[in-house]
């Protein structure tokens, strides 16, 4: 398997563990020394606190919510660094419409496995003319 499917295989992986609901399992495909700047604005540095960002959310607001991702795009930048970037949305168990977004990771290979460097997932605002 070359990079670029390895990146998007690890994202595809990342989308299963979050869908089910795991906190543990999301923030370990986060490097040690990962950040994630969530879709509010809140900023987890490392990967415990990201494991707890996404216990309280993924058993919080968006509790039994599923989220999918687009195949996206990478970007190789250097032999262990990489950008990948793609559409999500988020729907949540109560049936409301589906909140869009976009996510950009910076993916850093370690130990020969690709990992969240960086990850920025944003959400966007409901367009007026959407039901």
């Amino acid at each position: 398997m070359n990079d670029i499917e390895a990146i998007l295989e690890r994202n595809r992986a990342f989308a299963t563990a979050w869908n089910e609901g795991d906190a543990e399992a999301a923030a370990g495909f986060f490097a040690e020394d990962g950040v994630r700047v969530g879709a509010m604005g809140d900023v987890q540095h490392g990967r415990a606190e990201i494991e707890t960002a996404y216990r309280q959310l993924l058993n919080g607001p968006l509790s039994g919510a599923s989220v999918a991702q687009e195949t996206g795009e990478v970007r190789l930048l250097t032999d262990d660094l990489a950008v990948w970037s793609a559409a999500m949305k988020i729907q949540r168990s109560d049936g409301s419409p589906a909140m869009k977004g976009h996510v950009v990771q910076v993916m850093k290979k370690v130990d020969g496995r690709w990992m969240i460097l960086e990850a920025h997932p944003k959400l966007f605002p409901r367009h007026p003319l959407e039901g």
